[in-house]
């Protein structure tokens, strides 16, 4: 019984459910206080006669939940939840007047025992009034009422209908005939309710119902494009649409009769209402259709159209005309439209010489435009030719093409013909033609005519070829671009897997064409590769493809060869145009080419592979001068994968902070003290311990990493520097390198001398090594400007590796030099005898002296070489002998336990430094001291 309570709930219609909802949101709080007040009041009342938990306890505990649905209907009152929602509020409702009538019911069980005989009348009535109460307040939800008086009521009036009291009992009895009523009434009040929400509910449908008949009416009427009217049999209108004022801002009063006529065009009334005289005055009229103008109510004219039909009685007289106005001012001005598109056509087609033709297919003919003749030449264009004299001048290539399309014009689906074709002029000259027609048939679908016009596109075809050209051409050489190129060496490669064959790959570059430019200008830079591109092609083999890359790199692709004529022929072809001389503006250009060779499939698999494999050779040819050539060996990729490893392995070091200075000594040779430390680089490799430079050697060479590789030896070094200063230990001066790199930012006196100030270093405090390389190349002016920036600020040059590279006396006087290193190479082959190394050794330490530059001697690893150098002069020297490079933390002992007297007594004590002395004419006097070294 209860389920099916709930099912109704559920199978509620939306308008009910929401009328049912609405009241219970108004009547469900009423019946929480009105519980409320009676639970209040009854525990009150019982308060002293009954223990404290049947008093106070179980009135609070209903208290608070009665407070708590009640706030809850009350918030519900500001939302409208949806269907689902309120089913469910509803199911709740429910349940918990069931449970709280319940409660409710079993209080006051409890409470009738309790209490004094005298009381037992009161209690019952708080109960029963309590629960009928809240069961009228429930009157939208009949279920809840019931079960507030089945489990609220009910309890108390069994009690008293079974007590021994007769007058309990006749109570008892009257609660059960007050419960019947009130279910009685809650039955009727259900049944009126929803009788009353099915009775508004198809109210509310009928009303629906005629809104959107209405609508649909009044819909139809604005939509309707058309404005109906109604006239007399003799034309006086009677009726006509309200759209006719909103139209012609005319009252639709104004316009019975004959009024509507002065809202016609006055060019257009006169025959309007001639023909509908005529109309109506026919006895056998039958419809009326006519155009006019209507002036709306903007004051503009506008096209409409009227029609109309009569409606007749059974003699056949006409009682009425029905007809409508229809405005169609945009298809009049559509058709003008399409007349003077098809007169700015024809007139167009003759100022751009398309002609205009018309083939009669029953006839056999073709008459043409007076474009023909200016086009095609043939006078006999002016009087019509023959489908045959036609098909005949097409290109014998494309006639048959034609000829077979045509057939498709017996598909009756076939109105649009559409074709390309060449066709011979009067000068012999082939046009290209774009022929475009319409098929005309016959009621019974055959084709009986072709209209249509014939389009020249012979120079249109020219220019695309052009730009197709160009897209895969080099516009300087002439000679196929890198697009081409690349599609030349795919088909090579696929044609020789096909043959089994090979295919030579040879990339070319320009020597020092970037000099060229610069000092000659782009102009010889093109004369340049157009000379290299002729010569090129005129020695290339059968077959071959010479492509222009870019810039002046060259590539030539042969293919079909075996690895024997590859050999043989890339020699050929190469050598003999790598040098010449070029005449440009008077000026002799000497002109060299640098080539690098891979053949497919040995070297590379595929075109990318390949290529890669060439440019590696070229990189090397290029690595050992101009004008040399290079096949690829493995042994290059080997390289070049070393040189990647080394980069990475320096981008590594620097990103995990691994790149750490180690210091070696630089000692006087004169006294023994020391003058300072070099700054050696050193890589801290977790597996493969310290590592010197040369492991990360190509980082050297990259701009970047150089940069990055210098700033961190300077953050070391300067941080290692203001450590010892502030232990107090005198360090002498600390030299580091620098690389070419370092020079071509153009900041790296900023990157000095900004560090030394900020940590209040004096410059003095460094020394700059650098090797010859950089006073040579389109970077000496920048190096210059460096050089004497860091020197006139206190920071010691020192030219390193002297001797081993390109430098010049006159780089020691045009650059700020103040030291020369003596390289490895020279000390380490110093001997007892006087060699040819002891004599360059001795010439540069007396070119020094006269230039008043300090000298350091690299390398030194015994006693020997030590004192051979001291009897020449040298300044300083570094070496093993010394000491070895060392990390931070051994400097601050070795500066404390330097012993300048032993460390000279070491080099100047040796046997050999005696011989020596002996041979140079030296008298032995005791250690070598200062006079004694020529200083």
């Amino acid at each position: 019984m209860v389920f099916a309570r709930f099912r109704r709930i559920a199978e509620k219609s939306q308008v009910a459910l929401h009328e049912q909802y609405k009241a219970l949101t108004g009547q469900v709080p009423l019946m929480y206080a009105l519980m409320f007040i009676n639970v209040f009041c009854l525990g009150m009342v019982t308060y002293g006669d009954v223990s404290i938990w049947l008093s106070l306890g179980v009135p609070a505990t209903l208290s608070v939940i009665i407070f708590i649905r009640g706030l809850l209907w009350m918030a519900r009152k500001k939302t409208v939840p949806s269907p689902s929602k309120m089913r469910r509020h509803l199911a709740g409702t429910i349940v918990m007047s069931a449970v709280l009538s319940a409660a409710f019911g079993a209080w006051g069980l409890f409470l009738l025992n309790e209490v004094a005989t005298d009381r037992i009348t009161s209690v019952a009535l708080y109960v029963f009034v309590g629960s009928i109460s809240c069961c009228y307040c429930l009157q939208s939800l009949p279920v809840a009422g019931r079960f507030v008086l089945m489990f609220g009521a009910a309890p108390v009036t069994l009690c008293l209908l079974t007590s021994s009291d007769v007058y309990l009992i006749g109570i008892g009895v009257t609660f059960l005939i007050i419960a019947a009523v009130i279910m009685r009434t809650l039955a009727t009040s259900q049944s009126a309710f929803s009788k009353l929400l099915i009775s508004r509910s198809e109210m509310s449908a009928l009303v629906t119902a005629l809104r959107q008949s209405e609508d649909h009416y009044r819909y139809s009427v604005d939509l309707n494009p058309q404005m109906p009217w109604i006239s007399d049999p003799v034309g006086a209108i009677l009726e006509l649409s309200p759209k006719w004022e909103a139209v012609t801002g005319m009252p639709t009063t104004d316009a019975l009769g004959s009024g509507w006529t002065a809202a016609v065009h006055p060019a257009d009334l006169p025959p309007v209402l001639d023909l509908w005289h005529r109309t109506t005055s026919a006895p056998d009229a039958s419809a009326v259709d006519v155009r006019y103008r209507l002036r709306d109510r903007g004051g503009v004219y506008r096209w409409h159209r009227a029609r109309a039909q009569p409606r007749r009685a059974e003699d056949g007289t006409i009682l009425k005309w029905y007809g409508t106005l229809e405005d169609i001012d945009d298809q009049v001005k559509a058709e003008n439209a399409l007349r003077e598109s098809e007169e700015r056509y024809r007139l167009a087609s003759r100022a751009t010489n398309d002609i205009i033709w018309d083939c009669s297919l029953e006839q056999d003919r073709i008459d043409w435009s007076e474009a023909a003749f200016d086009v095609l030449g043939y006078a006999e264009t002016r009087t019509g030719t023959s489908r045959s004299w036609w098909v005949d001048h097409i290109h014998a290539d494309d006639q048959k093409r034609v000829v077979d399309n045509l057939a498709s014009l017996d598909d009756a689906h076939f109105n649009q013909w559409v074709e390309q074709f060449r066709f011979r002029a009067a000068d012999g000259r082939y046009l290209n033609l774009v022929a475009r027609g319409y098929v005309v048939r016959n009621k019974d679908g055959k084709p009986i005519r072709l209209l249509g016009s014939l389009h020249d596109v012979t120079a249109q075809l020219q220019y695309e070829a052009k730009l197709k050209w160009s897209a895969s051409h080099d516009a300087l050489t002439g000679l196929p671009n890198r697009a081409m190129f690349a599609e030349r060496l795919d088909q090579a490669l696929e044609e020789a897997r096909r043959q089994g064959q090979c295919v030579g790959l040879i990339v070319l570059d320009v020597d020092r064409f970037k000099t060229i430019n610069d000092t000659l200008g782009h102009h010889a830079g093109d004369a340049v590769l157009h000379d290299v591109a002729a010569k090129l092609s005129k020695r290339l083999p059968i077959g071959a493809t010479l492509a222009r890359l870019g810039g002046d790199e060259f590539a030539i692709i042969l293919p079909g060869l075996t690895p024997e004529q590859a050999r043989q022929e890339t020699v050929d072809t190469i050598m003999g145009s790598l040098t010449g001389s070029l005449l440009h503006d008077g000026r002799h250009i000497d002109v060299s080419l640098s080539a690098g060779g891979a053949l497919a499939f040995r070297d590379g698999l595929d075109a990318e592979e390949l290529h890669k494999c060439a440019d590696l050779a070229l990189y090397a040819a290029k690595s050992e001068g101009p004008g040399q050539i290079r096949g690829f060996t493995p042994a290059m990729r080997e390289a070049v994968d070393m040189e990647k490893a080394m980069l990475t392995k320096a981008r590594a070091a620097l990103t995990n902070n691994h790149i750490i200075p180690f210091y070696q000594p630089k000692v006087n040779l004169r006294t023994g003290a020391l003058e300072g430390f070099e700054a050696l680089l050193r890589i801290h490799d977790q597996q493969q311990g310290l590592q010197p430079p040369g492991a990360i050697r190509a980082a050297f060479e990259d701009a970047d990493l150089a940069v990055r590789l210098t700033d961190r030896m300077l953050d070391c070094i300067m941080a290692d520097m203001v450590a010892w200063r502030d232990q107090g230990l005198a360090f002498g001066r600390i030299a580091f390198n620098g690389a070419p790199g370092d020079f071509r930012r153009g900041d790296f006196v900023d990157r000095i001398l900004g560090r030394m100030h900020k940590l209040g270093l004096p410059a003095s405090l460094l020394e700059l090594e650098v090797t010859e390389t950089v006073f040579v190349g389109q970077l000496s002016d920048r190096v210059h400007n460096c050089l004497e920036t860091l020197a006139e600020a206190g920071v010691t040059i020192a030219l390193d590796d002297f001797g081993t590279g390109y430098a010049s006396l006159t780089h020691l006087q045009q650059f700020p030099v103040h030291t020369i290193k003596i390289d490895r190479s020279f000390v380490s082959r110093l001997n007892a005898a006087e060699t040819g190394d002891a004599a360059i050794v001795g010439a540069v330490i007396d070119l020094a002296k006269n230039l008043g530059i300090t000298t350091v001697a690299e390398g030194i690893e015994t006693a020997a070489q030590a004192a051979h150098l001291m009897v020449k002069g040298c300044d300083v020297g570094q070496g093993f002998l010394f000491g070895r490079p060392m990390a931070r933390s051994q400097i601050a002992p070795i500066l404390a336990q330097w012993d300048a007297p032993g460390m000279i007594g070491l080099c100047a004590g040796s046997d050999w430094a005696d011989m020596l002395r002996s041979s140079m004419g030296m008298h032995d006097s005791g250690p070598l001291s200062l006079s004694e070294s020529g200083r």
